[in-house]
């Protein structure tokens, strides 16, 4: 669970190998690093494009600076207090007049280029299809949380936090900064990635990083609960959109994360029963909630971090008690279930990335697919546990014969 960031490295053994070592980490440039400046400036630049959100609804979105003035920030030295950011993500109607949001603010996306190794001329970041500061439409949302893996940002998830959205869900996608690869804050400072990477073997040495993503999200609940009252949380008392007040049903809040953001949810259960439901994409079970196991909705979606052995993780599901299932989707690496697929695949030829090497990136399965996995059984878990429709994980499906399911 360290950097996003690989060093650049001479072959695909070296990268895969990298991955592994890295374990937990959402590395965005273990495969496009192997190119050089020269093929980027060569090739003629692709922009990379989300797929559109297949549920009804038009989507807003809105970012907020959130300061804790009761924790002092742990890892960024230059915050006398903890301060986050968040974004929020919710059904709209007519959202004429408001522009699409990027994938990263402007700063933040000079950030990513520099530690990517990648060049804007070669390749242009998305867009989304979230429309910045437009009206909320609806009132008593489901809540969703969403936490990123470590060295990860908000925005890598964007595909399915849009969908949840585009279904009538109220999405908080959270950053925490210093864990976080580049988070951008309204002043337009950039705070970057400080925690050090440990091996797959060694992750329960990240309990107390873990610790600190868990204050993160119980903070951000309680300001959900000032949201909903009509007030205003952010630092710098910016406007918020309208219909924010009443758009939040408190008592329906599930959480998905990636990597060692499956991690966050997962011990953010343990300690808060505000959070009905967690979704675990790819990632382990760490600190108390090993030991103790969860009362409530667990679901792991994995890909390919439990091929290496993590201490604790089959005791951890025989603590489960309440409802549980543990899924795994053929021809998938760990990044699979976020973003990070559409920009290798879609970046591959510009940038002379091999088919070879974007195998050992991506892995088999398109990303296209991937993202239609992932976005299917995210909506299908929390449908059952926040809305208590749909039959999806009820056994394996036709529509979806990658996905194997391996345990209940």
């Amino acid at each position: 669970m360290g950097s996003i960031w690989a060093a650049i490295l001479p072959s695909v053994a070296v990268m895969k190998c990298a991955l592994l070592r890295r374990g937990a980490a959402a590395a965005v440039a273990i495969g496009l690093l192997l190119t050089g400046p020269a093929v980027q400036a060569e090739s003629k630049p692709v922009t990379v494009a989300l797929p559109r959100p297949t549920g009804p609804s038009e989507i807003g979105t809105v970012a907020l600076h959130l300061r804790d003035g009761s924790r002092a920030d742990p890892w960024i030295k230059a915050h006398a207090r903890r301060e986050l950011m968040i974004s929020l993500w919710y059904p709209t109607r007519r959202p004429d007049g408001h522009p699409a949001a990027p994938w990263l603010p402007p700063r933040a996306a000079e950030a990513f280029y520099r530690n990517s190794g990648l060049s804007p001329a070669a390749v242009s970041l998305p867009s989304t299809h979230g429309r910045e500061g437009a009206r909320v439409a609806g009132r008593g949302l489901p809540v969703v949380l969403f936490s990123p893996g470590n060295g990860a940002d908000r925005s890598m998830n964007t595909t399915t936090v849009e969908e949840l959205a585009s279904w009538g869900y109220m999405v908080v996608t959270i950053d925490h900064p210093g864990d976080a690869a580049e988070v951008e804050f309204p002043d337009g400072t950039v705070t970057g990635h400080v925690l050090k990477p440990v091996p797959v073997s060694r992750l329960d040495e990240k309990a107390e990083e873990i610790k600190v993503r868990v204050a993160d999200t119980r903070f951000v609940l309680d300001r959900l609960k000032e949201l909903n009252k009509g007030q205003n949380p952010d630092a710098e008392g910016r406007k918020l959109p309208e219909g924010l007040r009443g758009a939040f049903d408190l008592g329906r809040v599930g959480m998905f994360g990636h990597s060692a953001g499956g991690a966050t949810a997962a011990a953010t259960m343990l300690q808060d029963r505000r959070v009905k439901a967690v979704l675990n994409l790819d990632g382990p079970a760490l600190g108390r909630v090993a030991a103790k196991g969860l009362a409530r909705p667990y679901m792991l979606m994995e890909a390919e971090i439990f091929d290496k052995p993590i201490r604790g993780q089959k005791a951890f599901w025989s603590r489960l008690k309440g409802w549980r299932l543990h899924v795994k989707t053929k021809g998938v690496k760990h990044n699979s279930y976020t973003d990070l697929p559409l920009v290798y695949e879609q970046a591959a030829q510009v940038i002379g990335l091999s088919k070879a090497q974007l195998r050992a990136a991506n892995g088999t399965l398109p990303a296209a697919r991937s993202v239609a996995v992932t976005r299917a059984y995210a909506m299908a878990f929390f449908d059952l546990h926040l809305r208590r429709r749909g039959d999806l994980l009820d056994r394996r499906s036709p529509r979806f014969p990658e996905v194997r399911m391996i345990a209940r």
